[in-house]
């Protein structure tokens, strides 16, 4: 079986993302393959891959948030894994993962706003414009702990669906918290919105760090997706995650990509956790991935890859 290309036990920068992009669709011909959606305030590319070949299509996004760049890592070594596994005919967890594949498409976005994890990872040093960045609000202590874009908006608070309705503690761009001045406008999030609306996808997964959890429902957005709790019990039933209550705050759900999504095409989109909530805000400790997050987050794609299959 061929080596792995991905490695995810230290800091996953951008560089290495494009790196190992190219490889796993040099090593994977007509199975692995991606374009760039688009691109970030400082024109870094936000690669899409797609793994597989069947027509029902299956999104994941990661690192909205620049500090949890480990769910970049993660879904790069799922793509990995299941690209190894349908190429050698192996199934992994009683998945039949080339039949899947045949069946499926898994799209990937694997990170969503690598300025704000370039920052995250190396300072003001790692930002074409630090005088600038440097003026923004840090909420916490430290860079270690940024979340937002470098132009200070909190991509998964900024997206067109109830954005009035969302709580904003603060009213300036900050490392955290600000939505913007009007929603949509940052170009992460313009190109994610983009992928969405080109491709029909039957569901999509957004990953997050902390919290073991999956959250599938708000009250604003319920009725339009069926099938979303059945996929979430699915999914915890293969990772041991909690399942969240249905969100009744539009203070907190609101202007999400979770709500959004569900708004515009009444399709499943689950908000999962994917690591211990140990560690404050500090991203999770890299050099322990496979316990802190493959050891339960290894089959939750091939599981939404059986359910949407399963769909009309």
């Amino acid at each position: 079986m061929e080596k792995m290309i991905v490695s995810p036990t230290s800091p996953y920068t951008h560089d290495q993302l494009m790196r190992d992009v190219h490889a796993l669709c040099a090593a994977y011909p007509g199975l692995v393959s991606s374009e760039d959606a688009g691109y970030s305030v400082e024109g870094r590319a936000l690669p899409l891959i797609r793994l597989g070949t069947g027509p029902a299509a299956l999104l994941c996004c990661g690192a909205h948030h620049a500090r949890e760049y480990i769910t970049s890592a993660y879904l790069m070594y799922t793509v990995n894994t299941y690209a190894r596994a349908a190429a050698a005919d192996r199934r992994l967890g009683g998945f039949d993962i080339a039949k899947l594949l045949r069946d499926c498409s898994l799209f990937v976005m694997p990170m969503v706003n690598p300025d704000g994890v370039a920052l995250a990872q190396g300072g003001l040093k790692a930002v074409q414009h630090p005088e600038r960045v440097k003026e923004i609000m840090l909420v916490r202590s430290s860079y270690c702990e940024w979340k937002a874009n470098v132009n200070g908006i909190d991509l998964n608070r900024h997206y067109p669906a109830l954005w009035d309705k969302k709580y904003i503690p603060v009213d300036k761009p900050a490392s955290e918290l600000y939505s913007g001045g009007e929603p949509g406008t940052e170009p992460e999030v313009k190109a994610v919105m983009d992928v969405c609306r080109r491709r029909a996808f039957r569901a999509a997964l957004s990953f997050h760090a902390k919290g073991e959890a999956i959250g599938y429902a708000d009250v604003a957005t319920a009725e339009k997706t069926p099938g979303a709790a059945g996929l979430a019990r699915r999914l915890a039933a293969v990772s041991g995650y909690a399942l969240l209550p249905v969100g009744d705050n539009p203070g907190i759900f609101a202007a999400s990509f979770e709500t959004w999504f569900r708004d515009i095409f009444h399709r499943p989109e689950l908000f999962i956790r994917i690591a211990p909530a140990a560690g404050g805000m500090m991203p999770t400790r890299e050099k322990d991935f496979f316990q802190l997050v493959w050891k339960k987050a290894r089959l939750l794609g091939a599981a939404a890859l059986a359910e949407i299959s399963r769909q009309n």
